[in-house]
């Protein structure tokens, strides 16, 4: 087998479990010693990564839950970031927050203040099902056919820190939508389950392969059917060559047919492969600037983010404003914007305009 790290990833998953390694990251911030290659490679599963082959600093990821921060956590990690970072964060279109210029001995403590605002950064990367994707407005905008958020949370109890999804042969990302057509997201997810209503006028999940709707199932049916789909992904995808490793060249190497077959084999129900459904798409509009919420005396404010990294001084000044006007939650969207979900409507002008002036632009 090649030396090249890339080429033994097996081999270094077998030798320990990269859900098994926060231990060793403590041992290595205690002792000062340089990482080995091959735990750095594991560390990837608790988003760690070093920023320079000498290992003077670091970066961290943490995903967040369905991409949203209260006002807590936003001044926690604004706090991290004036003590252990450069002050700044650094807002992904993955839905992540990325802290740089780590310094290896502060990780223990990085690691507890985010525990304690119940963050973590567990399956952040690796061969891994990673934390579900969903619509930064879910449970809030007018159009949606569906509130997914018990079932998203569902999902991520299922998949995150589960020993028996850390050990994949790649990556799988999982999307639920509570519209037609899904999310907004720069990518394909692997797997989505998009909410869509059948001649009954009753919910169903439009199940997508990649980008292609294999079937029809039941809200109730969700959940196994992912794990189905994990499960399939575990025990067939390749293992032996890394370009090949991807759910996508699984489900193209298969066929759609052949992979929809294996999975209403694995399952004691059936996908349905085709039902007469009423046509609900309505056209989103954009998320950006005040929009009027599906809860009561309350809406939400879209902004638009010149650049992802916002220094910790900014997000002080926006928990600020948020404290101020009574709001309390935000989400970064799948394009790396912001989005505050519960400001109340009498506010919202006010707040739109004291928003603009921290560069959070709401007008545009």
């Amino acid at each position: 087998m090649s030396n090249n790290l890339a080429l033994n990833i097996e081999k270094i998953k077998k030798e320990k479990s990269g859900i098994d390694v926060l231990a060793d990251i403590y041992f290595y911030a205690v002792f000062g010693e340089k990482m080995s290659l091959e735990d750095l490679e594991r560390f990837k599963w608790y988003g760690l990564y070093a920023q320079d082959e000498q290992q003077n600093y670091f970066k961290l990821r943490i995903p967040l839950f369905m991409g949203e921060l209260n006002l807590i956590q936003l001044k926690t990690l604004s706090l991290i970031s004036k003590k252990y970072s450069n002050e700044t964060l650094i807002f992904s279109d993955e839905q992540k927050i990325e802290l740089t210029n780590l310094k290896v001995f502060d990780l223990p403590e990085i690691f507890k203040l985010l525990q304690e605002i119940k963050l973590n950064t567990h399956f952040e990367a690796g061969h891994t099902v990673r934390r579900v994707l969903t619509c930064p407005v879910n449970g809030i905008d007018h159009t949606q056919l569906l509130d997914v958020e018990p079932l998203a949370n569902k999902l991520n109890e299922t998949f995150i820190g589960n020993k028996n999804f850390e050990n994949l042969p790649n990556k799988l990302q999982i999307a639920i939508s509570g519209y037609e057509e899904g999310c907004d997201v720069r990518f394909t997810p692997d797997v989505s389950f998009n909410a869509t209503k059948d001649e009954k006028d009753k919910i169903v999940f439009a199940v997508k392969i990649l980008d292609k709707i294999i079937g029809y199932i039941t809200p109730a049916q969700v959940i196994n059917t992912a794990k189905a789909i994990a499960n399939i992904y575990k025990d067939f995808g390749d293992r032996e060559n890394p370009r090949r490793s991807t759910f996508e060249y699984l489900v193209n190497n298969w066929g759609f047919n052949k992979f929809s077959d294996i999975l209403n084999s694995t399952i004691n129900y059936k996908i349905q492969r085709n039902i007469n459904k009423i046509e609900n798409i309505v056209p989103r509009k954009p998320r950006l600037g005040i929009n009027k919420s599906k809860i009561e005396g309350e809406s939400y404010i879209g902004c638009r983010i010149n650049s992802s990294t916002i220094k910790s001084t900014n997000i002080d000044t926006l928990s600020s404003l948020l404290e101020k006007y009574e709001a309390s939650r935000v989400k970064i969207t799948h394009k790396g914007n912001i989005i505050i979900l519960d400001v109340p409507t009498s506010s919202a002008e006010n707040l739109a305009k004291e928003l603009e002036k921290i560069n959070f632009n709401p007008f545009i």
